[in-house]
């Protein structure tokens, strides 16, 4: 694999809202909702029909981060499963290889399934979906900068495993914007101290919608504004295929 052609992230501008300061807000967010998690949404939302969610979770993160998303969406009724990732170190071809191989097999098992990704999984997510739109029922992205170079305070951490990513991937970054060929959600917050929220908002499409939301980046996962506004997304796939 050679080197990235490209930066995948580069830091702030000075003056810019995101920094150590916002950085240093995400982590106290996480520590405090570790010791005191949020209760789940206590609205009524669509239930899950047994259908199958993959979920992905961001850079530096595991499979593990997202756990309180994983519990939240099986307590609807859906079938949540994951790729095994335990750490994920940026848009690799190991990386992208193993969630390749678990769309194919949870598709092949169950039919189109739906694909949850948070931060840079949701990258992953977009892809998946488009080399594979007959196995992907729907995206939702949840934090998920699609225009690059992404402007962050993890820049440096970018960098330091930047000799790893994938520069096929890395070489289109600015297209991974375009619009894809199945439904996608895109759920952002203003509040975002990890990467510029307006990187994570798509062209506005029929199939394409945003949703703004409060709160952290690494705890969006386990925000109930956030839980609801995924809830809604899959739930109107459901009435979209009962429809058909």
């Amino acid at each position: 694999m050679s080197p990235p052609t490209t930066d995948a992230a580069i830091l702030p501008r000075p003056g810019s809202s995101l920094g150590l300061a916002s950085w240093f807000r995400d982590l106290l967010s996480v520590i405090t909702w570790t010791v005191r998690p949020p209760p789940y949404p206590s609205v009524t939302l669509p239930r899950g029909d047994g259908r199958t969610v993959l979920l992905i979770p961001g850079f530096l993160a595991g499979d593990w981060t997202m756990s309180r998303l994983r519990e939240f969406l099986s307590g609807l009724g859906y079938r949540v499963v994951t790729a095994g990732i335990v750490f994920n170190p940026g848009p690799t071809m190991r990386t992208f290889v193993r969630l390749e191989s678990a769309l194919l097999r949870f598709s092949e098992e169950a039919g189109p399934i739906d694909v949850v990704g948070q931060s840079l999984g949701g990258v992953f997510a977009r892809e998946l979906a488009r080399r594979h739109p007959d196995r992907v029922r729907s995206v939702v992205t949840l934090c998920t900068p699609i225009r690059f170079p992404i402007i962050t305070p993890l820049a440096p951490f970018a960098r330091a495993f930047a000799p790893f990513h994938d520069s096929d991937l890395l070489a289109r970054s600015r297209d991974l914007s375009q619009p894809i060929s199945v439904p996608v959600t895109a759920i952002h917050s203003q509040d975002d101290g990890i990467v510029d929220w307006r990187q994570c908002v798509q062209d506005e499409a029929p199939a394409c919608r945003n949703v703004c939301v409060s709160g952290a980046h690494s705890t969006i996962g386990s925000n109930p504004q956030a839980q609801i506004a995924v809830a809604m997304a899959l739930g109107a796939e459901t009435s979209s295929a009962k429809m058909r």
